[in-house]
């Protein structure tokens, strides 16, 4: 009995490591394009600030690719289906390093081919060898990889464009995915188990909607991925105009805006660990997330409350609590999918709530262009993103008041 409950825990913990890491790398891949956008955009003859074309591009094929990733994970197992991802980011990042203009497309469709996969593939396998007790927690630490990932390609990227140019930089990072590919192999004979079901790849894509349509029909699992459409739309929006914001808006230096913005990451990414061992510990998941949802609403009308007289302690609170929020909600939500998930359908549930999840990524930040070039008030555009987060806290509660913490 001992012997069993040691296997089971080593492999929880190598399972809980591996996706980590997974997360984390598939993060530092993502980023690294638009960290060397800046310098490669000449060798492309593109604008620098086309890189948000580029990623309109990696977000459509990563909505797609997340609904094909559960059934991918259930056919081939979850590791398998992560290192197929990986490869995919490397090939994006070798193709991007080819400095043709005729291949930032193909290179930005295969980086959201390689984006969608691991969360489900990754809820397929720890849905299973999770102990109840901390789920939120092990998905919030698998979350964490997200930021860690982004902050990590804000690090290395610029040191190695220094010491060899964005093209060895892009290839090395490639490298770096595949090498974690083919370190992850010796798991998939503990975790990859789940590979029995009929079809593959073609089955996959005959059945690409189906996990959208099965989220759809349930009407709990349809208000929790509509609000992962507003929850991400917020997280987005606040990484992609709070420094322009600031430095537009309130005359702050791109320095001090920086580190506002960098104050919110970082919070948002310990937030993640907090708010899983919140809801483990009270047992209320469903509840945490809409007090999330409150504090987002209050976060976004904080930003849309400021003004130059505001000192850098008050800027940096309000960062402090949109990010916690905003950013720290990930883990609880991915957990709370895969604990209404049945048996052995986390996977496909995760990639089907997904397609909503990254349908906010892609839609609301070109929206709040757009409103901008309208009403030209960023205290406009973040006073609807509260109304929006208190909306989804309150479309949160009727789940919450079914659950049924233990004693």
């Amino acid at each position: 009995m001992a012997t069993a409950a040691a296997a089971g825990t080593r492999t929880f913990v190598w399972a809980a490591a591996a996706m980590l890491a997974v997360q984390v790398m598939a993060s530092f891949a993502i980023q690294a394009i638009p960290v060397m956008a800046p310098v490669a955009a000449p060798a492309f003859g593109v604008d620098r600030d086309d890189v948000g074309y580029f990623m309109a591009f990696v977000y459509v094929a990563a909505i797609l690719s997340s609904s094909a990733g559960g059934l991918l994970a259930a056919r081939y197992g979850a590791v398998r289906v992560c290192q197929g991802a990986l490869l995919l980011c490397a090939a994006a990042l070798a193709i991007f390093g080819a400095g043709s203009a005729w291949l930032l497309i193909p290179a930005a469709l295969a980086m959201g081919l390689g984006m969608g996969p691991p969360t489900p593939a990754s809820s397929q396998v720890l849905s299973r060898v999770t102990p109840p007790r901390l789920a939120a927690m092990t998905f919030s630490i698998k979350q964490t990889g997200v930021p860690l990932g982004n902050m990590a390609a804000g690090l290395a990227i610029p040191a190695l464009i220094a010491l060899g140019g964005w093209q060895n930089a892009a290839w090395i990072s490639g490298a770096c995915c595949l090498a974690l590919a083919v370190m992850i192999e010796p798991l998939r004979a503990s975790l990859d188990v789940e590979g029995a079901t009929a079809g593959g790849l073609a089955s996959a894509l005959r059945n690409l909607f189906t996990p959208v349509r099965l989220v759809w029909r349930a009407p709990d699992w349809r208000r929790l991925a509509l609000v992962s459409f507003v929850f991400t739309a917020m997280q987005v929006t606040f990484g992609a105009f709070l420094v322009v914001y600031l430095v537009q808006r309130l005359a702050l230096d791109l320095t001090t805006a920086g580190l506002v913005l960098a104050i919110g990451q970082l919070s948002g990414a310990a937030a993640r660990i907090v708010w899983g061992a919140v809801a483990d510990a009270t047992r209320r998941p469903a509840m945490t997330l809409a007090g999330l949802g409150f504090g987002m609403a209050c976060g976004s009308a904080t930003l849309a409350a400021i003004d130059a007289s505001w000192s850098f302690a008050g800027l940096a609170a309000a960062a402090l609590l949109y990010g916690t929020t905003a950013i720290g909600w990930g883990g609880v939500f991915f957990a709370e999918l895969a604990r209404r998930a049945p048996s052995g359908q986390a996977g496909l549930l995760t990639g089907g709530a997904q397609f909503f999840t990254f349908s906010g990524a892609l839609l609301v930040p070109p929206l709040f262009s757009l409103m901008l070039a309208l009403f030209d008030s960023y205290a406009l555009n973040f006073a609807l993103l509260a109304v929006a987060s208190l909306a989804c806290g309150v479309a949160l509660l009727p789940l919450a008041r079914t659950e049924r913490p233990e004693a």
